[in-house]
């Protein structure tokens, strides 16, 4: 049988704390020599005549999505049929990431039109992307990065809409795999948490997030789900849909899961900033549609 571990003492509990302190700044120095190599990679690469590179951070365009948010929370869901999307995919190429990336940027591109919102930069979201290696697969634990992609809302047509995604997520990817994808999380690790909770409330309770242009606009969480059915207590799960957790400044996150042949999407947004998102779910009907039209004329 299981037996868990025997609690350490607080003489242990101190020498390893010990330990850990005595190897940061090693650690710390293989990490500032690394982020300063991926930096100019990158540099040297972004030169280049044929590449655009990613969105930065900063660069979107300040909408009502990215005001401080309150404690208030709406959710909003949808349901896209899997086989719709690769529909989609095998007309237009890609991957069912860039149709999922561009029904969200349809819905968001909807959604503000209809608040008399109309950009004129692209909208920027932040997606999630694993770091973990073939062997590390299956492993328990998260082991989570980052990349900024242009949604490409400033462009009218969805076809072109959703090529400019494709395009803007194979150059995050390459940018990801040349700084490494561990790079950032390494400097996490060196993080006072007193220090950066203390930031964090200040940051919160003086809304500066409302007075400065948004990192990003929005999060977009793609994560693919079972495709066989799951039980619980002899019950059947017939759907499921996610929710992400929001950021001051970020009021909005699309979270999306599929199982069964069925895309679910869950959209948890800031009451206040985002006064109506199952509209904004609704939306992604809307945008499914374009893209269909588009993969029949193709």
């Amino acid at each position: 049988p299981w037996k868990p571990d025997r609690i350490p003492t607080e003489i242990e509990l101190v020498g390893w704390a010990l330990s850990s302190l005595a190897r940061q700044p090693l650690a710390a120095a293989k990490a500032l020599r690394r982020t300063v190599e991926a930096g100019l990679t990158l540099r040297q690469r972004n030169r280049q005549p044929d590449v655009t590179p990613p969105p930065a951070p900063f660069s979107a365009p300040r909408t009502s999505l990215n005001l401080a948010i309150t404690p208030h929370r709406s959710f909003g869901m949808a349901e896209i049929s899997l086989d719709d999307v690769k529909l989609v995919r095998n007309a237009l190429g890609g991957t069912v990431n860039d149709v999922v990336l561009a029904l969200c940027a349809g819905s968001l591109r909807r959604y503000l039109d209809d608040h008399g919102e109309h950009p004129t930069r692209p909208l920027v979201a932040m997606c999630p992307i694993s770091i973990r290696s073939e062997s590390q697969r299956g492993a328990l634990g998260n082991q989570v990065s980052s990349m900024l992609v242009s949604l490409a809302t400033d462009i009218d047509d969805p076809l072109v809409r959703l090529q400019a995604i494709q395009e803007g997520t194979r150059m995050a990817k390459d940018q990801a795999g040349a700084i490494g994808a561990d790079t950032l999380t390494n400097w996490v690790e060196f993080a006072a948490p007193a220090v950066a909770a203390r930031a964090a409330r200040l940051y919160s309770r003086t809304r500066a997030a409302s007075r400065h242009r948004p990192v990003f606009n929005v999060t977009i969480s793609n994560v693919p789900g079972p495709n066989v059915p799951l039980f619980m207590g002899g019950s059947r799960l017939v759907a499921w849909y996610p929710m992400g957790p929001l950021a001051e400044g970020q009021g909005l996150n699309m979270t999306v899961m599929s199982y069964m042949g069925v895309i679910h999407f869950g959209l948890v947004a800031c009451s206040e900033t985002v006064p109506e998102v199952q509209a904004m779910a609704n939306h992604l009907d809307d945008a499914l549609e374009e893209l269909v039209k588009a993969a029949a004329s193709a």
